[in-house]
């Protein structure tokens, strides 16, 4: 019998985790297994459950007490907590909990990380983190990453583009500091966010990411930490020449079929945009075969749901 699994999103925002957890509501939605999701009625996600979930609950954007009010009251057979939000609120419940994990910063450790039943980990980077600070067991089950609609190219797209939220962690800084030693190359970044630097075109919040990958000639992440990268799958999906720090998961997502760079190196980063602005860079396809076989919705489902029955097992 399939179990009552409350899937906890705190975030109020649109962004990758909760693409993830939409995509799963969907594949349990399909599979016969009742769909429950605690999420602020003001989110997009809440909007995106319309037809999807059997129940919806709602609750805060971030830390309250009513979440985990909210969250006993559903009666679930298990907990997922989506958020770092959701974990803190639903730790000191009487349910059983998964974890979904998707960042790569070292975590204080403590109590919280050792209460869940098990952590679903987005890499194995991010496994190895809550490994050494004692959390309890992780199971490694990637996102599952669509190819994006196909869109004619954007006007305004820049050759070399980079897609990510403007903050801190995303490395634009490092970035702009490769760009000051790429003379003449036209460097944009689609994504909402306060931090803005010198020597990249700043492009927003894109509704036609699509239309940017297709203009683009190379597509670059500079991140300094990253649990995964949804962003560079999509551009694997794209045909894209991907240009990629080692931070956290995007080794384990390019693995050879990409130009890998050391975190926070700009001189590295610069080199790597320019070969494969020369077209110095393994095959596209390559990419794209090893994106559509190891970043599937339907292994991401499979996978997510094999860790919950064996949490509560």
């Amino acid at each position: 019998m399939a179990l009552r699994i409350l899937q906890v999103d705190t975030s109020a925002e649109w962004r990758g985790g909760q693409v993830q957890t939409l995509y799963l509501a969907r594949g349990m939605k399909a599979a016969g297994w009742p769909v429950l999701v605690a999420c602020p009625p003001s989110g997009r996600l809440w909007q995106e459950l319309e037809g999807i979930a059997d129940e919806r609950f709602a609750i805060p954007p971030g830390r309250s007490l009513r979440c985990a009010l909210v969250a006993r009251a559903a009666r679930p057979d298990l907990i997922a907590a989506q958020t770092s939000h959701a974990h803190t609120c639903c730790a000191l419940l009487p349910i059983p909990l998964v974890v979904h994990r998707r960042v790569d910063f070292v975590p204080s450790g403590g109590w919280k990380y050792r209460r869940p039943e098990r952590f679903i980990a987005v890499s194995g980077a991010v496994a190895t983190i809550l490994a050494a600070v004692g959390a309890a067991p992780a199971v490694v089950v990637h996102d599952g990453v669509a190819p994006l609609p196909v869109m004619s190219p954007a006007a305004d797209g820049p050759p070399v583009l980079a897609v990510g939220a403007r903050v801190p962690h995303k490395g634009h800084a490092v970035l702009a500091e490769a760009a000051s030693l790429l003379t003449g190359v036209d460097i944009g970044v689609a994504g909402d966010g306060p931090l803005v630097y010198p020597g990249i075109r700043w492009l927003g919040q894109r509704s036609d990411v699509p239309a940017l990958l297709a203009a683009a000639t190379v597509f670059v992440h500079p991140s300094v930490e990253e649990g995964m990268g949804q962003a560079v799958i999509e551009a694997m999906h794209a045909g894209l020449p991907i240009v990629t720090s080692d931070a956290g998961g995007l080794p384990e997502v390019i693995g050879d079929t990409g130009i890998l760079v050391p975190r926070g190196d700009s001189v590295a980063l610069a080199e790597g945009i320019r070969r494969a602005l020369a077209g110095d860079h393994p095959p596209v396809a390559a990419a794209q075969q090893r994106a559509a076989e190891r970043f599937s919705i339907e292994g991401m489902v499979a996978g997510t749901l094999a860790a919950y029955r064996g949490a509560v097992s």
